[in-house]
C-alpha cells in the first residue's frame, strides 16, 4: 500500500458535489408526456404543518390530486426543506392550489433544476453525504445504536447503498491497519470527517462534534453505526477521500410524541431496556412525522413487524408506563 499516493483530506472539501438537474416547469418544453416535476422551498418552521400530524395533510394532498408528493432535504438548504411534487400538470396544479390556500405565505416558485446557491458551506457539504429518512413514507429500518429510549440511530438496510457499507468497512480495515497514515492536524476542526478506531480492530467513519484542546480529546459522532464517544485526538486518522463517497448510513432520530415521565428529565434505564427489547434484531418500519425544534432531528413513529401484529414502539413505551404521550 503506497501511502504517499493516497489522497487524504482533513476538511470537508471532498464532499463537494454539484447537484445538476433538468428543469421542468408547468407548460414548459421539458415536459415528457405531460409529466411534471415541481419543487418548492419550505422553511423548516412550516415543514411540520405541511406534513401534518401523522402525515395527514401530506396524505390528503396525495388523495385529492393523485400526485406523488414528499418532503426531502437538499444539501444546500440549511434552514428549509423541499416539497417534491410529481405527476401530470393537472395533478401538480391541484397540489399547488391546495398548498397555496393553507400556506398563503409560502412561495410556490418551482426551484427544480435551479443551480445551488453559492458558496457551499462545510455544513451543507456534510449534509450532502447523509442518507436521510424520507418524509411522510414508511421505510424499513434497523436500530444501529440506541442513545436512550427516545433517541437512536437507524440504518435503512434495504437501501441500495447499504450493502456497500460492508465492503467499505473491509477497505478501511485494510488501509488503517498500515502504519504511517496521517493523524489529524491540530487544532482539530469541528465538523470534519475522520477515521476512528472501532471494536475488534475496525475503523469507522466519524464526525468531530467538539474539540477539547486542553485534554487533547474530541467528541465524535459515528456516522454509519451511530453513537457518540470522547477519544484522544492522536487515535484518529485523516480519511481517504474515496472513503467519503458512500452516503453516511446512520440516521439520527427521536421518537415522536414520547417524553420522559413527569418529574423526570431523562428516560429511566427500564425505559431504555424496554425499547432495546422491542427493537433489537427486529423487523422495523419508521416514518418521519415531524422535526424537533431544538435539535432539528427527525421525529419518527416506529413500528415492530416481527410478531403477528404491528406494534407501535412509541405507544408501547407509554402503555407500559415508561414514558408519557405528548400531543402538540
Amino acid at each position: 500500500l503506497d501511502i504517499n499516493s493516497m489522497d487524504f483530506v482533513d476538511s470537508g472539501c471532498a464532499m463537494r458535489r454539484r447537484v445538476t438537474r433538468q428543469n421542468a416547469k408547468l407548460g414548459g418544453a421539458s415536459r415528457k408526456s405531460d409529466h411534471v416535476i415541481w419543487e418548492i422551498e419550505v422553511p423548516k418552521d412550516l415543514v411540520g404543518r405541511l406534513i401534518g400530524k401523522q402525515g395527514r395533510f401530506m396524505n390528503s394532498l396525495r388523495q385529492a390530486s393523485g400526485a406523488k408528493i414528499y418532503v426531502s432535504t437538499l444539501p444546500y438548504f440549511r434552514d428549509s426543506q423541499v416539497c417534491h411534487i410529481e405527476g401530470s400538470s393537472q395533478q401538480v396544479e391541484k397540489v399547488l392550489s391546495l398548498i397555496g390556500k393553507k400556506f398563503k405565505e409560502l412561495c410556490l416558485t418551482n426551484i427544480y433544476g435551479l443551480p445551488p446557491p453559492t458558496p457551499l458551506t462545510l455544513h451543507s457539504l456534510l449534509m450532502t453525504a447523509w442518507l436521510f429518512l424520507p418524509d411522510g413514507v414508511t421505510v424499513e429500518v434497523v436500530v444501529a445504536h440506541q442513545v436512550d429510549a427516545g433517541h437512536m440511530f437507524l440504518q435503512q438496510h434495504t437501501h441500495p447503498t447499504f450493502r456497500v457499507l460492508r465492503s467499505l468497512d473491509q477497505q478501511m480495515y485494510a488501509c488503517y491497519s498500515e502504519p504511517e497514515i496521517p493523524t489529524l492536524p491540530t487544532p482539530v476542526e469541528v465538523g470534519i470527517i475522520c477515521a476512528a478506531p472501532g471494536p475488534d480492530g475496525a475503523w469507522l467513519r466519524a464526525q468531530v462534534i467538539s474539540y477539547f484542546e486542553e485534554s487533547n480529546e474530541v467528541e465524535l459522532r459515528y456516522v454509519d453505526y451511530g453513537g457518540y464517544d470522547k477519544v484522544k485526538t492522536d487515535t484518529l486518522r485523516q480519511i481517504r477521500s474515496d472513503f467519503l463517497s458512500l452516503p453516511f448510513q446512520g440516521a439520527e432520530v427521536l421518537l415522536d410524541n414520547v417524553v420522559p415521565l413527569p418529574d423526570e428529565d431523562h428516560f429511566s434505564s427500564e425505559a431504555d431496556a424496554a425499547v432495546s427489547e422491542m427493537t433489537r434484531g427486529a423487523a422495523l418500519v419508521a416514518q418521519v412525522t415531524n422535526y424537533d425544534n431544538a435539535t432539528g432531528l427527525p421525529l419518527i413513529q416506529l413500528w415492530n413487524l416481527t410478531g403477528d401484529e404491528v406494534v407501535s414502539v412509541n405507544r408501547a413505551l407509554v402503555e407500559r408506563g415508561f414514558a408519557q404521550w405528548l400531543d402538540y
